[in-house]
């Protein structure tokens, strides 16, 4: 069975994240690859167009997405308390390694840490697939639900977020946690 997709565009301060869903859970989170990124320093996320703000209500994976967006920005730290959307990604296959990396990241690392790609293998039972990591981090539908910003080289420098083109974002995300947690 196909899944009908709603979808959501936000403006927030990163840019624009577009959230698409079906009732069943959240397929997608797309950040925009920021062209000229100067966060103007409000922490406020605003509808930009897709589905009316009654439709998402309607669909309450999206509603969760749309909440947990909002508060993500508003206090990152308030998103501990708050249970992730429901996700609905087909793509990986139940029990892979790509899944099991995924919900390692989203379930043991919390807002304000970091993890290496070396870590995160390790925790994921096989310390030495540091590169098959960056695969699955590749492989993200759900950025920001999964975090994989809070993913790091083993020497701390951010690495490539978004094949690169995302490192200022990256670096703001990780800016963004640290700031909460003062």
């Amino acid at each position: 069975m196909e899944c009908k997709l709603l979808t959501a565009r936000l403006m927030s301060p990163i840019g624009q994240i577009t959230i698409a869903s079906c009732t069943r859970g959240v397929h997608k989170v797309d950040l925009q690859e920021p062209k000229d990124f100067s966060p103007d320093g409000r922490h406020k996320v605003d509808f930009v167009d897709g589905a009316t703000e009654e439709q998402v209500n309607k669909c309450e994976p999206l509603a969760k997405c749309v909440d947990w967006i909002k508060a993500y920005f508003k206090d990152a730290s308030s998103v501990r308390g708050l249970d992730l959307p429901p996700l609905h990604i087909t793509k990986y296959k139940e029990g892979s390694f790509t899944a099991a990396v995924l919900h390692n990241l989203a379930t043991k690392v919390d807002v304000g840490e970091t993890v290496s790609y070396g870590q995160l293998a390790a925790m994921t039972g096989n310390a030495r697939a540091s590169r098959a990591v960056g695969g699955a981090m590749r492989a993200n539908q759900t950025p920001l639900l999964v975090p994989c910003h809070r993913v790091v080289n083993s020497n701390g420098s951010v690495g490539n977020f978004m094949s690169g083109r995302g490192n200022v974002l990256k670096a703001w995300l990780l800016e963004h946690e640290a700031r909460e947690e003062r």
